[in-house]
C-alpha cells in the first residue's frame, strides 16, 4: 500500500496565508482612503496573522515533544516578527487608529514581498466582513 502524502501541512498553510496578505495589500494600495473597505482589510490582515501564528506553533509542538529544541528555536527566530506585529495592530484596531494601521501594512508589504499576490480568487474579496467577523469574535470572547 502506497503511503499517504499530506500536501496541505503548515508550510503550505503559511505560504498560501502570506500570498493572501499579499493580495490584500494591493487591493488596500487601491483604496487610497481610510473607509470600510481599508478598515476590513487591515482586519483581514490581523486575523490571517493570527492564523500564521497558530500554524507556527502548531509546526514547532511537534519538534519540542522530541526534544528537537535548536530546530524549534531556529524556527521561532524566522517567524519572530509575526508576534509583534499582531500586537502593534490590535492595539491600533482596538483604538481604531486606521492611520497607524495603514502603516503597519505598509511594513507587512516589504515582509511579503516574496510572496506574489493571487491573480484569481474563488471569493473575490475574502477580506469583506472581517470586521464584523472580528467584533462578532470580541464579542464572544467577552472583550
Amino acid at each position: 500500500m502506497a503511503p499517504v502524502i499530506n500536501r496541505n501541512n503548515y508550510s503550505n498553510q503559511r505560504s498560501s496565508y502570506l500570498r493572501f496578505i499579499s493580495t490584500a495589500l494591493v487591493a488596500l494600495e487601491k483604496t487610497k482612503t481610510v473607509n470600510e473597505e481599508s478598515k476590513d482589510i487591515c482586519i483581514f490582515i490581523y486575523l490571517t496573522l493570527l492564523e500564521i501564528q497558530k500554524s507556527i506553533q502548531n509546526t514547532i509542538q511537534p519538534w519540542e515533544k522530541r526534544g528537537y529544541w535548536v530546530k524549534a528555536d531556529q524556527f521561532r527566530a524566522e517567524w519572530k516578527w509575526v508576534d509583534p506585529m499582531i500586537n502593534l495592530m490590535a492595539k491600533k484596531i482596538k483604538t481604531q487608529d486606521w492611520k497607524a494601521c495603514l502603516t503597519d501594512c505598509e511594513t507587512m508589504k516589504e515582509i511579503c514581498k516574496d510572496f506574489s499576490p493571487y491573480q484569481r480568487l474563488q471569493v473575490q474579496n475574502p477580506w469583506e466582513g472581517a470586521w464584523k467577523k472580528w467584533e462578532r469574535m470580541k464579542k464572544e470572547a467577552g472583550s
